[in-house]
């Protein structure tokens, strides 16, 4: 089994496969709460494995192949760490020759499907292009450097580059402890703390000397490249720390509170609703562009059209409604096109393809709710700013 992240090229691979059975399943899952007691995350998918069955069944297929083809989703069901582990939204695909699984942070249809392809679709807002950013990590015990987009969160492996903690600085300093009565420190310079703390005059020069060695880590590992930095500590690091910092896109606005015991996936979702504003910018930048040429012919609604276009690598931005499709086929060849107002045997998803061959072609692709929010006088289902 892999466990894919879906993003670009995981979608383009997946859309590579070509087999009769080609299985994909999708259903929203639970973190945590009664849902995830209950099992009912494992009743969903054990009815759409029961679903893909009967449908195997009915292709005439050797006992013995389907049993091989379902052998690793009924699996899944039996295996309890993984359904005690999930996200918003799981994703499997299977065939003969390939099976893979993708846990999503956003809640996915609740689905099944078995074509001569996967399906694709629930997918393609992972292929929309997203910023990346950093989350810096500060604690008395130690630095943890995160790198994240919206969608996923892993830890950077800072080697040596990174102090471990206050005792890198600490060793540098003599303290005089201050339980009963005070006692003499071990000569050179001597700090006062009382109740394990330090003065509020020496604590900030030693945690400046803390946070600059941090600065200089964060420099070597990131240069002044334009990617956010957030910083993650407790309120009287923060105004340290913005003091000593040298990388020119450190936010002033950080997350503020001890994370010493606090999860990725938590930090994920705290930094995430800070950079909101920021994840909808190219967004929108890109449809007030499709706006602004609004009625030139560099801008289409014309689904065979833009199939056309897609081909020929003319499409710089396509614009598709999540829960619209369009039936038929399409011929790259000869850019033939065949439209059905229902869907038809051996038909194919004509916004998926279109899609797809925009992905392949360097294009960008944004799956929108509401079509009028991009072009508020227009109608349909798809949407494409043309490159020439």
């Amino acid at each position: 089994m892999d466990l894919v992240r879906a993003e670009k090229e995981t979608i383009l691979k997946l859309a590579d496969q070509s087999h009769q059975q080609c299985i994909s399943i999708f259903i929203p899952t639970h973190v945590r709460g009664k849902e995830v007691n209950e099992r009912q995350d494992q009743l969903a998918f054990k009815n759409h494995s029961q679903t893909i069955r009967r449908a195997l069944e009915q292709q005439s297929l050797r006992s013995n192949d389907i049993d091989e083809l379902m052998q690793p989703l009924e699996s899944l069901l039996d295996n309890s760490p993984f359904w005690r582990h999930q996200r918003e939204g799981l994703a499997v695909f299977r065939n003969p020759d390939y099976f893979a699984v993708f846990q999503s942070p956003l809640p996915l249809e609740n689905s099944c499907h078995l074509d001569s392809s996967f399906r694709v679709r629930p997918l393609l807002t992972f292929a929309e292009p997203f910023p990346i950013y950093y989350v810096l990590q500060v604690g008395k015990d130690g630095v943890v450097l995160y790198q994240a987009d919206p969608f996923s969160i892993s830890q950077v492996d800072t080697g040596e580059v990174m102090p471990l903690g206050l005792s890198d600085i600490t060793q540098y300093y003599d303290f005089e402890e201050e339980l009963q009565g005070r006692t003499t420190g071990r000569g050179g310079m001597a700090t006062r703390y009382t109740s394990d703390d330090l003065d509020n005059k020496e604590k900030g020069h030693l945690l400046a000397d803390y946070f600059r060695l941090i600065d200089e880590g964060v420099i070597k590992l990131m240069g002044t490249r334009n990617v956010p930095l957030l910083l993650a500590s407790v309120a009287y690091y923060q105004p340290i720390y913005q003091q000593i910092n040298s990388y020119p896109y450190l936010r002033k606005e950080g997350l503020t509170g001890n994370f010493d015991h606090v999860q990725p996936r938590d930090i994920h979702r705290m930094a995430n609703e800070l950079l909101i504003d920021d994840f909808r910018q190219n967004r929108q930048l890109r449809i007030d562009q499709y706006q602004q040429h609004s009625g030139t012919s560099l801008v289409s609604r014309d689904l065979r059209q833009l199939l056309t276009a897609a081909v020929m690598g003319r499409i710089d931005v396509l614009f598709l409604q999540s829960e619209a499709d369009v039936w038929g086929h399409f011929d790259e060849a000869t850019l033939a096109t065949t439209l059905h107002d229902e869907r038809q045997p051996d038909d194919q998803s004509l916004l998926d393809r279109v899609a797809l061959l925009t992905l392949r072609q360097g294009g960008e692709v944004y799956m929108v709710d509401d079509m009028t929010i991009v072009d508020p006088q227009g109608s349909g289902s798809v949407a494409a700013l043309f490159r020439f």
